[in-house]
């Protein structure tokens, strides 16, 4: 039975959830907002197939499977045109996606750096940016007139963290944009630095924040608030150390942006209470503004789950309180989305029982118990086979 444990009351509000800027990328660091149709279509990835579903709100619908190369845990979507990783190569695939007709057709591929996890959009989606955990190295591609071109790759080549397991060399493990869509922020897990590059400067790197505890892997992030020009605030989730960190942000001068630490959280009820195998994986903002939402993995329980954490504000000052846990159904909940009208939680796993499902957020960012769809672990055969990956895209 999916259980949840709440340790801090939220308070209701009769409000329907805001909208939120759409960049068209729908990062899963963020949930944007805008009118959608009542049949959403999803994106989902599993080794070597990438799926187009439907979810009208009550059920999942599978409408169509291409088969791929590879492991494409990671795609970015701009209409018609799909670019997929495959973390196994050095391959990066370009792919044109009909969605009315549920069809995906692969176009072209290109070689850059291996074992690349991640991919995001510059502002004018010219270029794309891939974080490569398995090279080390920052890859620059020009997708510019519907092409996919490697274009350079920036290595990471700072000291690596005193994890000798986890971290024996540089492992830069996402891209993320900020809202004035000049500086990328690249969380390296294996050296425990916040690249931050500035792609009107050739993406020079501009500033490598330390993030502290040493050991702590930096993986995925977001910028605070969503929607808006510029952030104040950066969320970061630690893959190694089960860790939220929340950083004050301050624009200008030679570093594009500086970072000042206000925060550092547990993603279970407190540092002691974390497992010992645990790797948290993906942070959500909610387009409200007043959540995050992180997927803690490798728990040692029957499932995995979703922390949610409230973000209070008091004048300038920020901070995070915990409020409960949500269980996805699954183990080895590697990324999760929000829809695009910021109402459900897509939630993939690797593992277990159920391959995708769908939690209901109320009013508060509280999740549903209980999901409203899912997707059986068998439609998704082989051994941790399950999605990689889940994402509205229409």
């Amino acid at each position: 039975m999916l259980t949840r444990l709440f340790l801090v009351a939220a308070a209701a509000t009769a409000s329907a959830l805001p909208s939120c800027k759409n960049n068209n990328n729908i990062p899963p660091g963020k949930m944007p907002n805008p009118a959608v149709s009542s049949v959403a279509k999803l994106l989902i990835t599993s080794p070597g197939n990438i799926s187009i579903a439907e979810f009208d709100g009550t059920k999942f619908d599978i409408k169509s499977t291409k088969n791929v190369s590879g492991n494409p845990t990671w795609v970015a979507f701009s209409q018609p045109l799909l670019y997929a990783v495959d973390e196994n190569s050095d391959t990066t695939s370009l792919l044109n996606v009909d969605l009315a007709g549920n069809k995906i057709n692969q176009l072209s591929s290109t070689k850059g750096s291996s074992g690349v996890v991640h991919l995001e959009f510059t502002k004018d989606k010219s270029q794309l940016v891939g974080a490569g955990f398995g090279s080390s190295n920052i890859d620059i591609f020009d997708i510019s007139n519907g092409g996919l071109k490697f274009s350079n790759a920036i290595k990471s080549d700072d000291k690596v963290g005193p994890n000798t397991v986890r971290q024996k060399e540089p492992h830069p493990h996402q891209s993320v944009l900020d809202p004035s869509g000049r500086f990328m922020a690249v969380n390296d897990l294996g050296t425990d630095k916040i690249l931050v590059l500035d792609t009107q400067k050739a993406f020079n790197i501009v500033n490598r924040v330390a993030v502290e505890p040493a050991g702590a892997g930096p993986r995925h992030g977001a910028f605070f608030p969503a929607g808006a020009n510029k952030a104040t605030h950066y969320f970061v989730l630690c893959e190694i150390k089960n860790l939220v960190l929340v950083y004050a942000l301050q624009y200008g001068g030679a570093k594009g942006i500086e970072f000042k630490l206000t925060q550092t959280i547990s993603t279970f009820k407190s540092v002691e209470a974390t497992p010992a195998e645990a790797a948290a994986g993906e942070l959500v903002l909610a387009a409200d503004n007043k959540n995050v939402y992180v997927s803690n993995r490798l728990t040692g329980g029957q499932t995995d789950n979703i922390a949610n954490f409230r973000i209070a504000q008091n004048g300038g000052e920020l901070k995070l309180e915990l409020v409960g846990f949500t269980s996805t159904g699954g183990v080895r909940t590697r990324m999760f989305s929000a829809s695009l009208d910021g109402q459900h939680l897509f939630v993939g796993n690797q593992g277990g029982a159920l391959g995708v499902v769908a939690l209901k957020r109320n009013a508060d960012g509280t999740l549903v118990e209980k999901p409203v769809a899912s997707l059986d672990m068998s439609l998704f055969p082989g051994e941790l086979a399950g999605p990689a990956f889940v994402q509205q895209v229409a």
